[in-house]
């Protein structure tokens, strides 16, 4: 019985999260079986991984003192994480899991260099996501309290699931009133939102900027960049007449 838990337990990794970002950030995506490409929906390498067929953790038990999940919850937990982001993208996405030991486990092995996470429903701020590897950095940093983002290029995050977070003008509040938040994505990088015209509260359809005035301000844009319909030569405009205020 020990070695069948021994065989089982080996179906799944966990790292530290700091492991976990140096491996993603950089030149050790390779450890991961990680493409170091650019990202984009048409830079996605090897055949897609079926959640059904994908590497599955434990049953729970309590065998050596460890905790495992059952197949089901790791196959529900990847089905929200790939949910997260366009299927272009994250059919070939890592899923792990974030830890509250810090600690992430692989639930599935990706080919691209995405990332996915399942997050926790019960808990705010712990919203399921897709990102690359300059914006899970980011987000590390957000994690970790740090005075400013290290991303040393632009990064992105899909939330296409939505999420509930404390604020829009402080990173590192975690006792105000949550803020429910529709699905939207993220260009991680100090925008300035005098010089762009933009707003900074909170929206439901639209761009602002987020964190307005922090190191973390950043471009939020609410909705999926593949909502509407594309142009094909020969379609007419159709125009919508709408009401504003003075």
């Amino acid at each position: 019985m020990p070695d069948e838990v021994s065989r089982r337990n080996s179906r799944s990794a966990s790292i530290s999260r700091r492991e976990f970002v140096e491996s993603v950030a950089g030149a050790g995506l390779t450890t991961w079986g990680l493409s170091s490409g650019a990202g984009g929906c048409a830079d996605h390498v090897g055949p897609a991984t079926n959640v059904a067929s994908a590497p599955q953790a434990n049953e729970v038990n309590q065998m050596n003192g460890e905790v495992t999940m059952s197949d089901e919850i790791v196959k529900a937990k990847i089905r929200r994480a790939l949910l997260s982001g366009p299927d272009c993208i994250t059919k070939d996405a890592t899923v792990v899991e974030m830890g509250a030991d810090g600690k992430m486990t692989v639930l599935r092995q990706g080919t691209n260099h995405w990332v996915c996470v399942p997050g926790n429903e019960n808990v705010i701020g712990a919203a399921d996501m897709c990102a690359d590897p300059m914006g899970m950095q980011w987000m590390m940093d957000v994690m970790a309290k740090k005075p400013k983002p290290t991303n040393t290029t632009p990064g992105l995050i899909y939330m296409l699931n939505g999420a509930l977070q404390r604020s829009y003008t402080d990173p590192f509040d975690r006792t105000s009133p949550p803020i429910p938040i529709g699905p939207h994505w993220m260009i991680l990088w100090p925008f300035d939102a005098v010089a762009a015209g933009l707003p900074t509260v909170t929206r439901d359809a639209g761009t602002l900027v987020m964190f307005a005035g922090t190191p973390y301000a950043h471009l939020h844009v609410c909705g999926s960049p593949w909502d509407g319909n594309e142009y094909h030569p020969g379609d007419r405009a159709v125009w919508t007449m709408k009401y504003a205020r003075p």
